[in-house]
């Protein structure tokens, strides 16, 4: 469909972000201004910069605080439209994003970044689908499984909820994500910037600046730092979605009792063939009783019993010897 050039575009104006924003003594405080050292760094972070010392590169955190203020924005307006992805797997980032993207209702990556998350959509859904059944089943219990597939289920689980315990109710692609150290997290880099969603990246001295929407420049290795920016942004995600947002069932079915539920059985173990009198010229049909019979004694010689047959064939014997 053809665009409009004459039609008026609708109003962008937005109610201002009221999440407080650390001041630049909270920031020294958390070493957000301590870079990398000077020859690992990215010339494209050298306008984030404001000194060397030693050897060691120094951000300038008036810039981040600017930086940190455009992103809380976007970040408000945006969660309010949508779902909102953080992304952060590397160790001293693992567990700030999860929590706090818990916490303020947005879906987290903490472990490692699946290839294809944003760009295999319909294979990615497949496992969440997967992951989604299995939980089910080990809440509902198991039917006609052993202990050794339980174990199996189990181990299929972990590996699945390992890359999208965070993901797994994701249905559509997020309006926007965060990621802390957007070298480390290249992968995820690539993927958002090719399905164009926009990226609000803590960068440190040595990472591009140019593929990142909102950069905010900041010590990405520190936990202190992680932790001081990373809180501030949720706080913006769960402004705009108004604690709306994504609510996670995160349970570790690893360690979780799975029931096992027993399958009825198709064998009747208490039936037993009861011979009965046929006419002569018959065989004998087997009719199944479903309480057991009690059991005889045996009274013939020998301690067997004659069956019908041989009873018949005896009572004709007899007849013929009479006759003659």
């Amino acid at each position: 469909m053809a665009e409009n050039k004459n039609a008026k575009k609708p109003s962008t104006a937005s109610v201002k972000s009221k999440v407080e924003i650390p001041t630049v003594k909270d920031m020294f405080k958390a070493g957000v201004q301590f870079g990398h050292e000077t020859r690992r760094w990215n010339p494209k972070m050298r306008k984030f910069l404001y000194d060397v010392k030693g050897d060691i590169h120094i951000i300038d955190v008036s810039k981040t605080e600017e930086q940190l203020k455009k992103a809380v924005q976007f970040l408000s307006e945006a969660s309010a439209r949508g779902n909102v992805l953080f992304v952060g797997t590397k160790k001293q980032a693992s567990k700030i994003v999860k929590d706090n993207a818990v916490n303020c209702g947005a879906h987290f990556i903490d472990q490692r970044w699946a290839g294809g998350l944003l760009t295999n959509s319909k294979k990615v859904r497949e496992s969440f689908a997967r992951l989604r059944e299995l939980e089910t089943l080990f809440e509902k219990g198991v039917e006609g499984r052993t202990k050794y597939e339980i174990s199996l289920m189990k181990k299929e689980w972990a590996k699945l909820s390992r890359l999208y315990s965070g993901v797994k109710t994701l249905d559509q692609m997020p309006k926007a994500m965060v990621i802390v150290d957007t070298k480390f997290e290249k992968n995820a880099v690539a993927e958002a910037v090719r399905m164009h969603i926009p990226i609000v990246g803590i960068i440190d001295s040595n990472s591009d600046p140019d593929l990142i929407d909102y950069p905010i420049p900041a010590n990405d290795d520190a936990i202190s730092s992680i932790t001081l920016l990373v809180k501030t942004l949720a706080a913006a995600v769960r402004e705009g979605n108004k604690d709306g947002g994504v609510k996670h069932h995160l349970k570790d079915y690893s360690k979780a009792e799975v029931q096992i539920i027993k399958k009825e059985s198709d064998s009747d173990a208490d039936v037993e063939a009861v011979d009965f009198d046929m006419p002569q010229g018959e065989q004998p049909k087997t009719f199944k009783k479903v309480v057991k019979a009690p059991q005889k004694k045996s009274t013939a010689k020998g301690g067997k019993s004659k069956g019908i047959l041989e009873k018949v064939q005896e009572e004709k014997e007899k007849k013929k010897a009479k006759k003659k």
